[in-house]
């Protein structure tokens, strides 16, 4: 049984990217340390027992993908799972905003932003947006 965010394919593709970021950072930190004339040997040893660590993880990630695909070729199928705990439907459509953005009135909109900027920026600019609404006309 497939449980979102533990054992998807998905889940298991992004922490293996996680993964490999991390162990190429602890791997460069490791090069840099060893590459100065002054190296401190136990921080050159902290970055490869975190870079070894991760080394491991990466494989236990892998393996975890070659079982979720070994399955998907076995079934033949893949059972998606729906995780609606950070989306949902937007009230309405990209194509339901434009097409009511077609009717409404350049100058009503550019009165509108005016309008929102003065109320939110005028304490700030004080005497600003008079003048330039004036000009403007």
């Amino acid at each position: 049984m497939l449980v979102p965010n533990f054992n998807t394919l998905a889940d298991a593709i992004d922490r293996l990217i996680v993964t490999v970021n991390k162990l190429a950072y602890f791997e460069n930190e490791k090069r840099k340390e060893s590459l100065k004339l002054d190296c401190n040997p136990e921080l050159i040893a902290n970055w490869d027992r975190f870079s070894r660590n991760e080394c491991e993880y990466r494989n236990l990630l892998k393996m975890a993908i070659n079982e979720i695909l070994s399955e998907v070729v076995k079934t033949g199928k893949y059972e998606t799972l729906s995780d609606n705990r950070t989306f949902e439907a937007p009230p309405k459509s990209v194509e339901d905003l434009l097409d009511e953005m077609c009717y409404i009135n350049p100058d009503e909109i550019r009165n509108q932003l005016a309008d929102s900027f003065k109320a939110t920026l005028a304490p700030k600019y004080e005497g600003w947006f008079e003048y330039t609404y004036k000009v403007g006309k």
